[in-house]
């Protein structure tokens, strides 16, 4: 049996799911609003939503979900078109479900009468398109046929259906309650319901988890509420059995005879042979009446299988291809492996000194399961990233609405993988960025076509691989940003000294710097100079970069690259003086010897000629002052990055091994050129380099 708590944690995800589903699906629409394919999606998404919390007696969510749920099937049938009061009022419904819905103990409730009335009166309204189907109105029961529909008038259609619903599954009530499945079809018109009770054991063989009651229902809908038979089974959709079910139209007529006996199909004996599961079972349900059947599934014609008064055994379910797992376990995974792996290194390290040729052969074996362990261990941990880009639709939408400017976003590589540690810190660096782009960057339409520029602004958001980083892009094609404003704002509050020397990429830099704002007053968007600096620290914390290139007038471009993963990676250690380093795999290119009279170079002129090409490199001995004298022969490793290729000069190469990322802890905090620590098969620690941001420190500081 599942518990409550399992229960709930299910219902919050497919909550969540449905909840970005109607999203995505509504902003899409937004610019394709005769995409039916869309329709049917917020259309589902919205009745699974309804269904789910109806499971769970949410009666705010379900009423608001009915009323929207009603509006998309006239837009399905023809009867409305997509427009902005639509789609605004489908946005604000939305976000009013998030609201009911997102309580950290669980649902909370809420509702909203004001969206309530907007969404009836927008159900009494008709906003019919220019292709509306050209037919007559449909009759309603116990009236005169009505006039032909025109334009403006609302069109209503009752029809009625025989429901016959049956459970059957052992343990049932444990899924769905049938009394949750009734309280559904009476939301959706009048409901007149009969049990039937002759299928209820006596009390000692009674299961409590096993429903044995038989329900009858005539359903009298309006066709908006009800336009199929389709629509109607979708109700029933979380049925483990969906024979359990038999739905039937029949006459309005019928709806009067809740008085009569129902005439149910005898109960068979159980067969000696039959198993525990069909012996449970209830018999199969046939609709009564005239009216033609409307199956729940199409069985195959195997009368010896199916003896009268016997209910055919559901189709056999396909077999799962996906599976949940809670984060947490599998963060305890991800820390597993890296025990194992430094587990490993120790072994391959033990193997090598007592070389012992069958323990190591069994250290390389380990060292290639451990590899692949490793592989597919983060690789269960990559999310593409368009999970994340998706959220940002809306809010383009919403501030760009709210500043009264027109504004396109345009996402590209949304399937670039990251790990998903990143990802969940990336939300909030994003939206500062966006926000700013928004509000500074972008201009108001007049000023955009004053400066010959087309009504709607551009934003482009990217992602891309590039070598073990993956590299995202804001840019966007508006006013630019001015270096001599952004110098002068910073001497104005104290940030820099005028006397101070600034490249122009310094300067964009500035804009990272705690309290720093152009904005000349204080909106509800920006203007406090708590957005970028919070960027640059979410960041670091990532050990990620981020660069800006801005042109005046033309637009502005933010680079952020960041780590595949922040919890193992391939690295080249190295030694310099007693102390061993790490540099990531990704950034090495080659390892070659430097030449003595090189070594004995100083200064700001230090490179070394490979295959023709001038490579300048720096000392880590000098950069870190490290003590005693350099060996005989130095090691130079070749890295690249940014398209530029930089050497760092070493006493050894020792070899590559997987490196597990260890943070240096609050008590040390950040170190320029370090951005890790992991610990060797030895015991002992070494440092992970971080190679931009240490060659760039070392340029400095002999420029």
């Amino acid at each position: 049996m599942v518990g409550n708590d399992e229960m709930r944690a299910l219902f919050a995800e497919e909550v969540q799911e449905n909840l970005a589903e109607l999203d995505g699906a509504l902003l899409e629409l937004e610019k394709t609003p005769g995409d039916k394919d869309l329709v049917d999606r917020i259309f589902r998404a919205v009745h699974t939503l309804k269904g789910a919390c109806d499971m769970f007696g949410i009666s705010g969510v379900v009423v608001l979900a009915h009323d929207l749920e009603s509006l998309f099937s006239q837009v399905r049938e023809g009867w409305r078109r997509v427009g902005k009061d639509l789609l605004d009022a489908a946005f604000l419904a939305k976000d009013r479900f998030t609201t009911m819905l997102g309580g950290e103990d669980g649902p909370v409730g809420g509702e909203d009468p004001e969206l309530a009335a907007r969404l009836k009166a927008l159900l009494r309204s008709v906003d019919m398109p220019d292709d509306a189907p050209a037919t007559e109105a449909p009759v309603v029961p116990d009236a005169a046929p009505a006039a032909p529909a025109a334009s403006g008038a609302v069109v209503t259609q009752k029809r009625s259906w025989r429901i016959r619903l049956a459970p059957s599954d052992p343990g049932h009530l444990a899924k769905a309650d049938p009394l949750a499945l009734l309280d559904t079809l009476r939301g959706m018109g009048e409901a007149s319901v009969r049990c039937d009770l002759t299928g209820v054991p006596d009390l000692e063989a009674l299961a409590p988890e096993d429903c044995t009651l038989r329900f009858e229902v005539i359903l009298t809908a309006d066709t908006g509420a009800v336009p199929d038979a389709e629509a109607l089974r979708d109700t029933f959709f979380y049925l483990e059995n969906p024979a359990d079910v038999v739905i039937a139209p029949c006459e309005p007529s019928e709806a009067t005879a809740a008085s009569d006996v129902l005439e149910w199909p005898e109960i068979p004996a159980p067969e000696p042979e039959a198993k525990p599961v069909a012996e449970a079972a209830p018999p199969a349900v046939s609709p009564a009446g005239p009216s033609p059947v409307v199956p729940a599934a199409k069985p195959e014609a195997k009368p010896e299988a199916k003896p009268e008064g016997k209910r055919p055994v559901a189709a056999k379910k396909e077999v799962m291809q996906s599976l949940r797992v809670d984060a947490a376990k599998l963060d305890d995974l991800v820390n597993l492996v890296g025990e194992l792996v430094i587990a490993q290194a120790r072994l391959t390290q033990l193997a090598s000194g007592l070389a012992q040729p069958a323990l190591t052969s069994v250290a390389e074996e380990i060292e290639r399961l451990s590899n692949e362990l490793r592989d597919n261990t983060l690789g269960i941990r990559m999310l593409p990233i368009g999970t994340t880009f998706s959220r940002f639709r809306r809010l383009v939408r919403d501030l760009s609405a709210e500043m009264h400017k027109s504004i396109e976003l345009v996402t590209e590589g949304g399937e670039t993988e990251l790990d998903k540690t990143v990802i969940e810190q990336l939300n909030d660096p994003l939206v500062h960025l966006l926000r700013n782009s928004i509000d500074h960057g972008i201009e108001a339409p007049g000023e955009r076509l004053a400066a010959g520029k087309s009504e709607t602004g551009s934003i482009v958001l990217a992602a891309e691989h590039a070598g073990g980083e993956v590299v995202l892009s804001i840019i966007d094609d508006g006013r630019g940003m001015d270096p001599a404003r952004i110098r002068a704002k910073a001497e104005e509050k104290g940030l820099v000294s005028p006397e101070a020397r600034l490249t122009e990429a310094e300067i964009y830099n500035l804009v990272f710097l705690p309290g720093f704002s152009t904005a000349e007053k204080i909106t509800n968007v920006s203007g406090r100079g708590v957005g970028m600096d919070v960027v640059k620290r979410s960041m670091d914390a990532l050990r990620g970069k981020i660069d800006i290139h801005s042109e005046l007038g033309k637009g502005s471009r933010i680079t952020i690259k960041l780590p595949l993963t922040l919890a193992i990676i391939d690295g080249l250690q190295i030694k310099a003086g007693e102390d061993q380093y790490i540099i990531p795999l990704s950034l090495v290119e080659e390892c070659v010897e430097l030449p003595r009279e090189n070594a004995e170079a100083a200064g700001r002129g230090r490179t070394i000629h490979l295959r023709g090409e001038i490579v300048p490199y720096i000392r880590l001995r000098e950069a870190f002052e490290l003590a005693g004298n350099a060996p005989a022969i130095e090691q130079v490793v070749v890295t690249r990055f940014e398209g530029e290729r930089t050497g760092i000069a070493v006493d050894e190469v020792m070899g590559q091994q997987q490196t597990v990322i260890k943070s240096l802890g609050n008590y040390i905090g950040s170190v320029a050129g370090i951005s890790g620590a992991t610990i060797n098969g030895d015991g002992t620690m070494s440092l992970i380099l971080d190679v931009p941001t240490l060659v760039a420190t070392v340029k400095r500081a002999v420029a």
